[in-house]
């Protein structure tokens, strides 16, 4: 039986199906691009852990490329393991981030970030979660969780619990407290 872990990494792989986002590809000129089934960079762990791994793909420029889009899970994750009907509750927090530059406006970040990358990653989430027969959905096709969209760490930075800031500016969309029930499993 996998742990949440490796379930939200299989969501993951599973997001990059049918997931269409556009990319800047000339910032300064205004030119976008058009990206079908972009690969998805996930990352588990605390805030540090997180800030460390993109730091260390910051050093090579192979690793640099892939490290945004970023669907990161906060651990620890405490699975509530208490009732025979499933296998465990959960309430998870994700991050869902991309690259982008201080020098943007709201209405810039707007456009660039969350429309264009983070709404998109977002709702490709939901699907495959209500779509995934590991999840028992008790609310008619609704994923409870608190939704956040962060327009200042692009502008002002993101910091870790400890105070270390993230090496670069991102966008992200928080997602707090999503409640997931998974299923009794057999073998997948």
């Amino acid at each position: 039986m996998k742990g949440i872990v490796e379930i939200i990494g299989d969501v993951v792989k599973e997001m990059e199906k049918e997931l269409s986002i556009t990319v800047a590809a000339d910032i300064e000129n205004d030119k976008f691009l058009n990206v079908d089934n972009p690969p998805l960079n996930y990352i588990f762990g605390s805030a540090r852990y997180i800030k460390e791994k993109l730091d260390e793909y910051s050093k090579v420029s192979v690793t640099s490329e892939r490290k945004f889009p970023l669907v990161a899970l906060f651990c620890p994750v405490t699975e509530k393991r208490d009732n025979p009907d499933y296998h465990s509750k959960v309430s998870i927090n994700i991050l869902i981030a991309c690259s982008s530059t201080k020098t943007w406006n709201n209405e810039r970040r707007l456009q660039a970030s969350f429309i264009n990358i983070l709404r998109p990653i977002y709702n490709r989430l939901i699907t495959v979660l209500l779509d995934d027969d590991r999840f028992d959905i008790e609310y008619d096709d609704i994923i409870l969780h608190d939704y956040s969209e962060n327009f200042s760490y692009g502008r002002y930075g993101a910091y870790t619990e400890s105070g270390e800031e993230v090496s670069e500016p991102i966008d992200a969309i928080n997602i707090r407290s999503m409640q997931l029930i998974i299923k009794n499993q057999t073998c997948r």
